[in-house]
């Protein structure tokens, strides 16, 4: 059975249809509350694949210690520019929002964020997608080093500083105690150390698929898009991987919502009266400027 026609995949005929869908499965009962434990990624394309921008830039080259050094490089020339960053997890935040490729894909706790985004293009030869994913189910499976930490803070979605304490939980495991007992010490949170944290946790892997995980986490507020956009970062334990392909193997973490071409121009402006739009989602006077061309823009013939 095909994507396409999986029970998985929906059709938002109607306003009133991508509404429901949107807000599916949202009560928590273990807290009595209307929480999603889905996030979001609006695409104007549904033929788009969920591909991480280290994956293109790397291309059929198989060169992909281009990505620590895109990252050491970027930590190098950027300090002129930016704070330091408090760990590599920070660092690759902010490469990663100012457009350097690495193997994170930017997605929303809002349903509504993800929609403008399937919608923004106006494009109506395209159906656009939403895809929806249960970073609940997929934190079940991640290595135990980010479970403990999880499970330490009684939460399901991890942040920047969370994956700085599961990294020094790594550092510590019981397998890296040998005769002479722990190795040296060292902190592979440091930017310092990318390469080396690359080549232990994040290099290519063939030994065993089975090993392969996403996790998503809450990135620093780097600025007002980051929270206007209640924005969360997805990272792939294997940078090859092509996210949508992933997720076939598993139907019951995800959800597609496909957007007929013909109602993006609806849906958008719908959007643009609830206040979600690119002016609100992108401050500043290029979203304000783009908000006016999409809100006056003439319809053809006009």
């Amino acid at each position: 059975m095909t994507a396409e026609h999986a029970p998985t995949v929906h059709r938002a005929e109607t306003w009133t249809e991508l509404q429901e869908l949107l807000s599916r499965e949202m009560w928590m009962p273990d807290i009595e509350r209307h929480r999603s434990r889905y996030v979001f990624r609006g695409m104007p394309d549904k033929s788009f694949s969920l591909e991480t921008p280290i994956k293109r830039f790397v291309g059929d080259s198989g060169k992909w210690n281009l990505e620590p050094l895109l990252l050491r490089n970027f930590a190098q020339y950027a300090m002129s520019e930016l704070d330091d960053p408090r760990s590599v997890w920070h660092l690759v935040s902010i490469a990663q929002h100012y457009g350097l490729p690495t193997r994170l894909l930017d997605w929303s706790f809002s349903p509504l964020v993800a929609a403008y985004f399937a919608t923004q293009t106006g494009d109506t030869d395209y159906d656009g997608v939403i895809w929806a994913v249960d970073y609940q189910k997929l934190h079940a499976d991640l290595p135990d080093y980010y479970q403990e930490v999880l499970e330490m803070t009684e939460t399901h979605m991890l942040d920047v500083h969370l994956l700085s304490n599961a990294t020094l939980e790594y550092e510590l495991r019981e397998d890296r105690i040998g005769d002479e007992g722990l190795a040296p010490a060292r902190n592979l949170n440091d930017v310092s150390r990318i390469t080396e944290l690359w080549q232990e946790l994040w290099a290519p892997d063939d030994d065993d698929p089975a090993d392969q995980y996403t996790m998503f986490f809450r990135p620093p507020a780097i600025d007002d898009r980051i929270v206007n956009q209640s924005a969360v970062f997805s990272f792939q334990s294997d940078p090859r991987l092509t996210l949508d392909e992933w997720l076939e193997d598993r139907p019951d973490c995800y959800r597609k919502i496909v957007i007929p071409g013909e109602r993006k121009l609806e849906f958008r402006d719908k959007l643009d009266q609830m206040n979600v739009n690119h002016r609100t989602l992108f401050p500043g006077l290029e979203g304000l400027t783009t908000w006016l061309k999409q809100y006056y823009k003439p319809k053809s013939g006009e």
